[in-house]
């Protein structure tokens, strides 16, 4: 599993919730479909390159953190 992909499984539907966005503002905001979106937050598809960095300077988010946090597992797991 991709770094990309395990960071929007678990980190954009929590900061969407946290943020009391809808789905659609997030899509929206960050210019994809609101379908994409709902594809990448569910884990279906990971987000290319320029997406993915739209969504983390969207949700303000620490890399350097939530990588630290991803070193703890196996590298089997990612």
């Amino acid at each position: 599993m991709s770094f990309k992909m395990h960071f929007g499984h678990d980190i954009y539907h929590n900061r969407t919730d946290k943020r009391k966005l809808t789905q659609q503002q997030v899509a929206d905001a960050v210019f994809i479909s609101l379908r994409e979106y709902q594809k990448i937050e569910k884990g279906e598809i990971s987000p290319g390159s320029e997406i993915f960095l739209r969504l983390v300077f969207f949700f303000n988010i620490d890399i350097q953190a939530y990588r630290k946090d991803l070193s703890e597992y196996p590298p089997s797991i990612l």
